[in-house]
């Protein structure tokens, strides 16, 4: 096996796993939509900003990770 086909087989797990995290991330602003919902604590606002900047970190880091992969 050459080399090259290692790193191009690591560089595709990377990948994957970073599309993963981004599914999770997702999943994530979806749960916590549905628990402000459903909870009514006072600090909605702050906790969905937090998903919300949650998702959007991680795809920069799969934008990132494409570009420097």
């Amino acid at each position: 096996m050459d080399i090259i086909n290692v790193w191009f087989l690591i560089k595709l797990a990377f990948l994957f796993a970073n599309i993963l995290y981004l599914v999770f991330a997702v999943v994530v602003v979806r749960q916590v939509y549905l628990m402000t919902n459903t909870v009514q604590t006072g600090f909605e606002f702050q906790v969905r900003s937090f998903a919300w900047l949650h998702l959007f970190i991680a795809i920069g880091v799969f934008l990132l990770a494409i570009v420097l992969l």
